[in-house]
């Protein structure tokens, strides 16, 4: 009795005890829906990416600070994640992690949703030259504020080698069989031109892609490898069985805590630089999320972990005024050296250099 008393006095006049028993049946299944503000509790994001950016320190971090739940699935190539949405992805995953020079491609083929800038609020907190970095923004569309930056140049065991400040030594005969190229022609028919003094490696004519290809075959007798996931570079330099590579800077850390003498250069022929953003599915059902982490990673905590757990360079001011001057200095974190890099970009000719690729590899 005293319960119906109870429920009777919240009741709006008018409305008997049955019909509003009806009304909260309705409101608890309309709440369980797809978009409303319950299933809005759901923090948890399908993440597409680099095996680095899916490493626990990660996830963790995600957790900690934005109470988001990163569910990551990996690729190991810029095609790759591309077949992939294609092939159904945009229905799996929320965010990706793309090179810059990628983002053009992904947005003509339908695969991107675009961001909103004012949700980039730790924008400001960015060096200068990655603000407003050219490749993220299309048809005047934001996709993506580079949150990390880099080079792939030369990692190479200084114990066996000594010092090195030139590509001359992943075509030299005397590391003969311990020389390992990474498995992706923009990075090694594009290391290649630079070696041939080819300004614009991105920008190739037919006669200058066969020059590279000469020179790329007729390395092909002192390589150990093609790469193609960073772990197995990283295994090789550790074990020994190669002392020179042309890979990323996230190799060297790890070796180093190994207690190998691992050495980094950008050469003097140049070297290929790359920067990486949170990109968002076309499709995705959590827009706001997606802009919530990808403004995360802006921030001066996730750049500071970032340099210290992988030894990747933040495109954040602020997180690099968190760090001390000799790391600073040994993750070659300089935007000013910024021009010292050939940026990747999408050659006009792409199936053809897909093709120089793989005739090099064939032959």
């Amino acid at each position: 009795m005293s319960e119906t008393l109870d429920l009777n006095l919240l009741l709006p006049a008018g409305m008997s005890r049955r019909q509003a028993m009806r009304a909260l049946a309705a409101t608890m299944s309309t709440a369980a829906l797809p978009g409303t503000a319950l299933a809005q509790a759901d923090r948890t994001l399908n993440y597409f990416t680099w095996s680095s950016w899916g490493e626990r320190p990660f996830l963790d971090q995600a957790k900690a600070k934005v109470n988001l739940d990163l569910k990551p699935t990996f690729y190991s190539s810029s095609d790759e994640m591309m077949a992939k949405l294609r092939g159904g992805g945009t229905k799996l995953y929320d965010l990706i992690v793309p090179v810059q020079n990628y983002v053009p491609l992904a947005v003509r083929a339908n695969l991107l949703e675009p961001l909103d800038p004012a949700k980039m609020t730790h924008r400001k907190d960015l060096f200068p030259e990655f603000q407003n970095y050219p490749q993220w923004t299309v048809d005047g569309k934001l996709y993506g504020v580079p949150f990390v930056w880099g080079a792939n140049a030369i990692a190479y065991n200084r114990k066996v080698t000594g010092d090195i400040d030139s590509m001359d030594a992943l075509f030299d005969p005397k590391w003969k069989g311990r020389i390992a190229l990474r498995d992706e022609p923009e990075d090694s028919l594009g290391l290649a031109a630079l070696k041939l003094g080819i300004k614009e490696p991105y920008k190739m004519d037919e006669k200058a892609l066969q020059e590279v290809k000469k020179l790329l075959i007729s390395q092909k007798p002192l390589l150990r490898a093609y790469w193609k996931n960073i772990a197995d570079v990283q295994n090789m330099i550790a074990s020994g069985e190669v002392v020179v590579a042309w890979t990323m800077l996230a190799v060297i850390e790890p070796l180093k805590k190994a207690g190998i003498d691992a050495g980094w250069v950008w050469p003097r022929e140049g070297a290929i630089g790359w920067s990486e953003a949170i990109s968002a599915v076309k499709g995705t059902k959590k827009l706001a999320l997606v802009e919530e982490y990808a403004n995360f990673t802006l921030s001066p905590e996730h750049g500071e972990m970032m340099a210290r757990y992988l030894g990747y360079a933040p495109a954040s001011k602020a997180s690099v005024d968190r760090l001390e001057p000799e790391l600073v200095k040994s993750l070659g974190i300089d935007p000013k050296a910024v021009n010292r890099l050939t940026f990747k970009d999408n050659p006009p000719n792409r199936s053809r250099w897909n093709d120089i690729w793989n005739e090099v590899k064939a032959a």
